[in-house]
Order: C-alpha cells, then sequence, then structure tokens
C-alpha cells in the first residue's frame, strides 16, 4: 500500500512538462535541415563526403532515405533494492503515464548526476536546474523532453533515513493526451475540480481531485448526484453507494491550500480504459 500511494502521489508531477518543453512535447518534428535532430550542421558536411554517401539532390527522382529513428531512451541502470511496477494505466491530466517505483541503495548525489548524463547522451532535451520543478519535500525532480516522440522523462529522488533513495521513475505520453474531462468518467465532479487523476485497472477506476468545498459540502453533492443517476447508499454506511452489480465509495481529505482531496472508488460495470501509453519503462536492473 505504500508503494500504491507514492506512485499516485507523484503521477501528477511526473504529467507535468517544464514550460521550456511546451512547445515541442506531442508534435511531430518539423524537417528545417540538420537543426531538426539537433545534430550539429558539420556532421551532415562529414556524412555527405563519406564514401559511397549519396545525397537527395545527387539523383533526381530517387527516394530519400529518412535518417534513422533515434533509440527510444532506456533508464540507466541502479543497485536495486526492491521495485514495483504500476499494473495500472494512470492518467493524469488526460496524459496516460507509465510508473516504477525503485528502491536503491546509492546516495542521492551520485543518482542525480548519473540520471542527468543518461538524459543528455539519449539527446534529450533537459530543461536549467533553475526550469526544473522544485519540491518542498526534500526530494529532487529531474525531467527531459522526447519532443519527437512526444515523451517527458521524469524521476523523483527520495532522500531516505538509512541514505538509500527511492526513486520514482515516470514516462508521461504527451501525445496520447486526452481532454481531461472527456466523456467516460463513473461519476461527476463537482465544479472547479483540479489535480484530475485517473487509474483503470481490471474491474476497478479510481477518480481523485482537489476541489474548494468542505466535508460537509462534497457529501451533500454526491448525495445528490449520485442519487439522481440511481445509486443509493448502502445501510448503515455514509459514504458507500451501490446500485445494480456496482458498487462506489466516496472518500475525502483536507488537502492543501484550503482543498478538499477526494477520491472515488468504483468496482463493477463497464471499464473504459484511456489510450495505452505504449511500450512501459524500460527495465532498471
Amino acid at each position: 500500500m505504500k508503494w500504491r500511494r507514492g506512485l499516485l502521489g507523484a503521477a501528477w508531477l511526473l504529467c507535468a512538462t517544464p514550460a521550456t518543453g511546451q512547445d515541442s512535447v506531442g508534435r511531430k518534428p518539423v524537417d528545417r535541415g540538420p537543426a531538426a535532430t539537433h545534430e550539429p550542421a558539420a556532421r551532415d558536411t562529414a556524412a555527405s563526403k563519406a564514401p559511397g554517401a549519396t545525397r537527395g539532390t545527387d539523383a533526381p527522382g530517387a527516394p530519400v532515405t529518412p535518417p534513422p529513428e533515434r533509440p527510444r531512451f532506456a533508464w540507466p541502470r541502479v543497485q536495486v533494492l526492491e521495485a514495483v511496477e504500476a499494473s495500472e494505466i494512470v492518467e493524469a491530466g488526460g496524459i496516460p503515464v507509465a510508473l516504477r517505483a525503485v528502491h536503491t541503495r546509492e546516495r542521492l548525489d551520485d543518482l542525480v548526476q548519473r540520471f542527468a548524463d543518461a538524459f543528455l547522451a539519449a539527446g534529450l532535451h533537459v530543461p536549467p536546474g533553475k526550469e526544473q520543478p522544485q519540491l518542498a519535500s526534500g526530494a529532487v525532480m529531474l525531467t527531459a523532453i522526447d519532443g519527437h516522440r512526444g515523451i517527458t522523462y521524469t524521476v523523483i529522488f527520495q532522500p531516505q533515513p538509512d541514505r538509500t533513495t527511492l526513486l520514482y521513475l515516470g514516462e508521461a505520453n504527451h501525445a496520447l493526451r486526452r481532454d481531461p474531462a472527456a466523456a467516460g468518467d463513473f461519476a461527476p465532479m463537482p465544479p472547479n475540480a483540479s489535480q484530475v487523476l485517473r487509474v483503470n485497472g481490471e474491474g476497478s477506476r479510481t477518480l481523485s481531485f482537489q476541489v474548494p468545498l468542505s466535508g460537509a459540502q462534497v457529501d451533500a453533492f454526491y448525495a445528490d448526484a449520485l442519487k439522481r443517476a440511481g445509486w443509493r447508499l448502502e445501510e448503515g454506511e455514509t459514504s458507500f453507494y451501490v446500485r445494480p452489480g456496482e458498487e462506489l465509495r466516496v472518500v475525502h481529505e483536507p488537502g492543501e491550500a484550503n482543498q478538499r482531496a477526494v477520491v472515488l472508488v468504483y468496482r463493477g460495470g463497464r471499464t473504459v480504459m484511456p489510450p495505452a501509453p505504449g511500450p512501459g519503462p524500460a527495465e532498471v536492473r
């Protein structure tokens, strides 16, 4: 349960993209010559002079061979003590996210440098430190952007009292983003809900969000909305609703900045899955 809470808590941060990368994430690259592949122009010149090399202008009408696709990023290896991969597809802000938690015996400082080096070596865009999100918990967050595939890679480093480090690894596929308010939710959300997080698994679905309401207002909203949708409170319960073949629990607690953190857990019926995020995180051994 501890791992699950940590993975879901990290999901919203993992789908966020640094402002400097917003224009490139989720869009197909525009061919502007050598700059489009982020390679120095001199490399193209050298390639054109290599034995047997041909250029599109040298043979009119001949098919132009596109440059090979850059290999997909692979997470660097760490010394793993324990690892848990989320079996559900997590959707945060409409963006599908593949998540994994790794507990390693290695120290934070060494890990941050290794992951930064791996991002740069793979040709990903790494925003400067001042543009990386800062966490108040003592954790460090590092994000890199693959603008060609529309994927952001994020790792959250959480130092532990025994000098080990807990890592949350995430891949957010912005190319498959959908409207966060898209139809298909199993229950309505109050007006002004924010930080919406959807988790869809086998036979169960979870919808969580923040809303500027009191606990009593949340209860009143769902007592009315669910009753009109054919739900009824289970006898002896105050937040557990049922209807034939389905059940729904409403849980909430104080959130940040006068918000209420609300979680709805649904079981039964037809589970609507969001788009698959593509291949999951590369193995960390």
